[in-house]
């Protein structure tokens, strides 16, 4: 693909939503690294599309030359799968959905039906499809499931970034509390229940300005009528529409966000607060239960306006809690990514299908220095990651460091978005220095952000350097001045002589290893007991996995769940100490928190089984609904081995001359 696309959108490209706004930046971060792009507005009604509108798509995909590359968003698709069906073999067409049509608010079951298959039959014959958050990535192959229609393309998260901006003054003693709602007045936004929630807040020292257009007339003379029956004409101002000046200025002059929205496809305001330092006090509805960070805000159920009101209360009313939220808000603050993050990833995504990352359950993709992982992935898997790691291991690593300098050096293998280093580097002491080595550029971008802040164990920051280059072959791979060579997930990728060499390696140097969550090849279903639950479809499934997992992944023939096994052998034979943990995950049954990870670990396991036996795809997806359908429901839970190692050079008795 070539650094030219058009990009499609209903109506005018200038409207102040999110999707729109999500749109524009994406455009401006892409022009800014070099891309040609055209935007088109197409007129007519959408997303329930009239004649006027599939005439403008269809005139604007006509209009484009045979393998032009067209960006369609998903407002403008969704009801017209006829007219992209007829180019999509001749165009490279992406689709962006920045949520699904059918689950928009104030639809009767029919019309989310009718939606839901629509935008499913458009999206068929794409050649990808970019959304904007992890909760859309689930959600599209739990529909796709739902209606049995196909869902052919990859999957690729672009979650929005975010611009620079100061931290926001905290209220001052005798200052009117100000909190801010960034929403367009719909219904699906909610501020109805704001108004009711609003009612009866303790005291008189804050007041709440909305900004947002009036798309609704109906809906906006409800909220305005809710204000003035409850006597809230002195606290609660519906501003309208604004420009990007004056809303910018609301944010500085805020205390809080709030965002009562039913349903969000991401929620870009609570990182444009976050961004000012502002907690949010937000609902669960759709992403914002990802997009919300733990400690950053409070988060209620959609619709509950009791809820709603007292978390408004608490936070009106209690100072303590207002700095804890507002201590969590500037930590999230730390870690948020950029428009021109945002870009390069989108950027990413549409020079490549889409490919599984590193250690995921189908690890099919190249490890050659440039290829593109998965960063949504990787975000997904981290909480487990460190529920599971090895304490014990991690903590002979620091007395190993602690012995052998005061400034060491770590070298991170594959080090994705940092997840190894953020593990432990709190756990280390010294004047820690990390060599972060990775193949993925844009990952690197990350793991050097996440680092921003990252402090040891007696709270003195660590320095990073980072390293993009493939892993093989190894030798161009800098572990030379390496303290401590450590990985997390990566070992079943590599073939036995990327072991040996390893090993050889850091035995020449006398350097230690901590190789973390190998993964063991072995996985069952758990009964909300805990007990192990393993069917013969189950055992049919997992052996296609396991043959699977021993294609070459980029670093030679795969030894999957033999690969911890083979390092132990390998570093015991070059006299090594090896210390070992088992460290699995253990995902609930029933567990909200653990119930994304799952899903994605069946649809992976289901897509390396397909790759593997092909033929078999229809066992397979009936396979598939019927056990996500139970982790749905709360019967079954996952349980995924893996193993921890640390290993040490033991020292070697100098030979007698001959």
């Amino acid at each position: 693909m070539s650094k030219r696309f058009t990009l499609m959108v209903a109506g005018d490209p200038a409207q102040r939503t999110g999707g729109y706004i999500y749109d524009a930046h994406i455009v401006s971060a892409l022009r800014d690294q070099g891309w040609e792009i055209d935007v088109v507005g197409l007129a007519g009604r959408f997303p329930d599309a009239d004649t006027e509108a599939a005439a403008a798509l269809a005139q604007a995909l006509e209009s484009l030359p045979d393998h032009a590359a067209a960006v369609i968003d998903g407002l403008a698709m969704g009801a017209l799968p006829e007219v992209v069906a007829q180019h999509a073999e001749r165009l490279d067409i992406t689709a962006l959905l920045h949520h699904p049509l059918g689950d928009e608010l104030g639809l009767n079951e029919a019309e989310q039906q009718r939606f839901h298959r629509s935008e499913l039959t458009a999206l068929a014959p794409v050649a990808r499809i970019i959304v904007t958050s992890h909760f859309t990535a689930r959600r599209l192959p739990e529909l796709a499931t739902q209606y049995a229609m196909p869902l052919n393309a990859s999957i690729t998260v672009v979650e929005p970034g975010v611009a620079q901006a100061p931290i926001s003054p905290e209220l001052e003693p005798g200052e009117t509390l100000r909190l801010l709602c960034v929403a367009t007045l719909t219904p699906r936004k909610g501020q109805d229940i704001l108004v009711q929630a609003l009612a009866g807040v303790a005291g008189n020292h804050w007041r709440c300005d909305c900004y947002g257009g009036a798309r609704d007339a109906a809906f906006t003379q409800r909220v305005q009528q809710l204000i003035d029956q409850n006597d809230l004409q002195g606290c609660v101002q519906l501003h309208g529409e604004c420009d990007s000046e004056t809303l910018e200025a609301a944010y500085r002059h805020a205390h809080a966000l709030v965002l009562p929205s039913w349903y969000e496809g991401y929620g870009m305001v609570v990182t444009e607060a976050l961004a000012h330092g502002l907690p949010v006090i937000t609902t669960t509805g759709g992403a914002l239960r990802d997009t919300l960070p733990i400690g950053a805000g409070l988060g209620v159920e959609p619709g509950d306006s009791g809820a709603l009101h007292e978390a408004l209360n608490r936070f009106c009313n209690d100072a303590e809690l207002r700095d804890q939220l507002r201590q969590g808000a500037v930590q999230a603050r730390g870690q948020l990514s950029d428009w021109s993050a945002a870009g390069a990833a989108f950027a990413a995504a549409l020079v490549t299908q889409g490919s599984a990352p590193s250690d995921s359950p189908n690890s099919s993709t190249s490890l050659s220095a440039g290829s593109q992982f998965e960063s949504d992935w990787l975000t997904l898997r981290e909480a487990a990651d460190f529920a599971s790691r090895s304490q014990r291991l991690a903590k002979f690593a620091a007395e190993w460091l602690g012995a052998h300098s005061p400034a060491p050096l770590i070298a991170d293998l594959g080090c994705g978005r940092g997840s190894n280093m953020r593990f432990l580097a709190p756990r280390l002491k010294g004047q820690q220095r990390w060599e972060l080595i990775d193949h993925d550029a844009i990952l690197l971008a990350q793991a050097r952000q996440r680092a921003a802040g990252l402090s040891d164990i007696n709270g003195h920051p660590v320095a990073v350097e980072t390293h993009c280059v493939s892993l093989e072959p190894l030798a161009d791979v800098p572990l030379g001045d390496a303290h401590l060579v450590t990985a997390s997930a990566l070992l079943d990728l590599v073939s036995q002589q990327w072991i040996d060499a390893l090993v050889s390696r850091c035995a020449a140097q006398q350097q230690a290893l901590l190789i973390a969550l190998s993964v063991t090849g072995e996985w069952h279903f758990i009964s909300p007991q805990g007990e192990p639950v393993l069917d013969d479809e189950d055992h049919w499934l997992l052996a296609m996995f396991i043959a699977h997992q021993q294609r070459d992944k980029g670093l030679g023939d795969a030894l999957g769940g033999q690969a911890h096994e083979a390092l132990v052998a390998a570093l015991e034979k070059a006299n090594y100490r090896v210390e070992q943990d088992e460290t699995p995950w253990q995902l609930a049954a029933g567990s909200h928190d653990h119930q994304p990870l799952m899903m994605a670990l069946l649809a992976g396991w289901a897509e390396a089984a397909t790759e593997q036996a092909p033929e078999a795809a229809a066992r397979i997806a009936a396979w598939l609904q019927h056990r996500q359908q139970a982790v749905a429901n709360g019967e079954l839970g996952v349980w995924v081995g893996h193993r921890d190692l640390f290993a040490t050079p033991l020292l070697t008795a100098p030979q007698e001359e001959v």
